[in-house]
């Protein structure tokens, strides 16, 4: 895997289209109280969950400003259709896959990733907290990094869920639509997955049944 220290920005040259048939978006008219109504409710949806997305890209991508631009289609998407994805059961699980589909679309234009010294730090102190003693050299760290893009879909979430934002299981299960069960299985799968990499017993948790 290469770290690059000073890649530039692209442009986002792919693209996931979003079906929004039946809908435009939220009414603007005059006298339009439910498009003020959605635009609010939108404005708070991505402030929540706008972190997770950015996890996502940034650990997959490599790079700040690239994963800002997948992270601004996949908001552009979301208030094209926004009327459309409050009537899913689970808005936040629609998402999450929306964010998937356009980080997946990006990273097989761009192969090998890049990945700048800046993330590659952040996603390494991430697991420093919890895996004190465990990454003992830079190429312990270059291998973590390396499994966790390795790792399958399903695990690789959750472990950017969990180890980056630190996330509650609960949580966790809502943006990926699961059972919590299923979550926790996908992260006992991938932690040692991990620590086989890392040549380690085990991987920690962040904190028991948080």
């Amino acid at each position: 895997m290469t770290i690059d220290r000073g890649a530039p920005a692209r442009g986002y040259r792919g693209g996931t289209a979003v079906d929004c048939t039946g809908g435009v978006g939220p009414d603007r008219g005059p006298g339009g109280d439910l498009g003020l109504r959605l635009d609010l409710t939108y404005a708070a949806f991505c402030e929540t969950h706008e972190p997770a997305w950015h996890a996502l890209a940034l650990t997959r991508i490599g790079s700040r400003a690239d994963a800002a631009l997948v992270v601004a289609a996949v908001k552009a998407d979301l208030a094209r259709c926004w009327p459309q994805v409050l009537r899913f059961e689970e808005p936040a699980a629609y998402t999450w896959r929306l964010a998937n589909r356009h980080v997946a679309d990006w990273v097989s234009a761009e192969e090998p990733v890049e990945v700048e010294a800046v993330t590659f730090a952040a996603v390494i102190n991430a697991f420093k907290q919890v895996a004190k003693g465990l990454l003992q050299s830079e190429a312990d760290e270059v291998r973590l990094y390396a499994a966790i893009l390795e790792l399958p879909d399903r695990q690789r979430d959750v472990v950017i869920l969990r180890y980056l934002l630190g996330l509650h299981v609960k949580v966790i299960a809502a943006y990926l639509g699961r059972p919590v069960a299923t979550v926790h299985s996908n992260l006992r799968h991938a932690r040692e997955r991990l620590a086989r990499r890392l040549g380690v017993g085990e991987l920690p948790d962040r904190g028991g049944e948080l």
